[in-house]
């Protein structure tokens, strides 16, 4: 079971709804979604999960972004009993005791934030709720049923033309291992970073960031980036030249990849010469992303079965 950790910002969400709409999102793959701002997309979001039944967990107590700091926030939801949607909690050192009296379904331990004292370690080990913990032993030791992992797999670098000497990048193999290694599911921030950051800073590199499987069934992500680098102008420029090297890398490797439809979307523009703007390449490539995912855990080995239905 994945459980991908989505921050609710507006294109993150549309993926998720496009997924659901699209019919592409498998129902192994509950979401996790923090709100980080108050806007009418998270509560939509929320709706059309109920509406369709289908799993996926809220923050209740969002640590990061700006929701956090409404105490009457104007887009508001209702969780109804029985339905698929349901209330989650991160568990700091500082709402430890809150958290145990404020039975959840499911608790996220933050690990900037760690429980240390054994006691209450213990207490959170006896409730039913699903855990989900990083890759840290004392969490692993106290939590040996129901737990989760959370891995940080998205790294990126400090600058962005960094991706020239680093295009092709390891990103996970627990979706091979983590029932092997005594864990109920896999959990990770997509192609995203634990660290939040509310707003994105300019940069003169546009770059595509695809997920794919490898020889050996590896999650590896590449990064597509642009070329005319010297100045900051010219966006939808850098986006064609990054678009034309994803285009060829497709061209070249068709028999070994899933042609999603987030992937037919990206190279929908190339007819069209439009530039979408950052939020929706950011949309496509995560769709791509939970539509690989989807594929792998519904089809296993034969999860290439897709592409020929296409």
């Amino acid at each position: 079971m994945y459980y991908p950790y989505i921050r609710g910002k507006q294109f993150d969400l549309l993926a998720l709804n496009e997924a659901i709409n699209r019919g592409f999102l498998s129902r192994k793959i509950q979401p996790i979604i923090e709100p980080v701002r108050d806007s009418a997309t998270i509560k939509k979001t929320i709706h059309l999960f109920q509406k369709k039944d289908r799993p996926l967990y809220v923050i209740e107590n969002p640590q990061v972004g700006q929701y956090k700091l409404f105490e009457e926030p104007i887009h508001t939801w209702q969780f109804q009993e029985g339905n698929a949607v349901q209330p989650a909690r991160i568990v700091t050192s500082e709402n430890a005791l809150e958290s145990l009296e404020r039975l959840a379904p499911l608790y996220l331990f933050d690990d900037n934030q760690p429980l240390r004292a054994p006691s209450e370690l213990q207490k959170f080990a006896e409730l039913d709720g699903k855990k989900l913990i990083p890759d840290q032993s004392r969490f692993r030791i106290w939590f040996p049923e129901n737990k989760i992992i959370l891995t940080d797999a998205f790294h990126h670098p400090e600058r962005s033309s960094d991706y020239y000497t680093k295009s092709d990048d390891f990103y996970s193999d627990n979706h091979l291992y983590f029932k092997e290694d005594g864990y109920s599911g896999f959990s990770d921030y997509t192609i995203d970073e634990r660290i939040y950051q509310d707003k994105g800073f300019p940069s003169p590199v546009i770059t595509l960031h695809i997920t794919y499987f490898d020889a050996y069934g590896n999650i590896r992500i590449k990064h597509f980036y642009s070329d005319s680098n010297d100045t900051w102008g010219n966006q939808a420029g850098k986006f064609f030249e990054a678009l034309e090297k994803l285009a060829s890398w497709i061209q070249k490797n068709a028999d070994q990849l899933l042609l999603t439809e987030g992937l037919r979307e990206l190279l929908a523009y190339r007819v069209t010469q439009k530039f979408p703007g950052l939020g929706s390449i950011k949309k496509w490539s995560l769709l791509h992303h939970l539509e690989l995912i989807s594929a792998y855990l519904d089809k296993g080995d034969c999860w290439k079965e897709d592409s020929v239905k296409r």
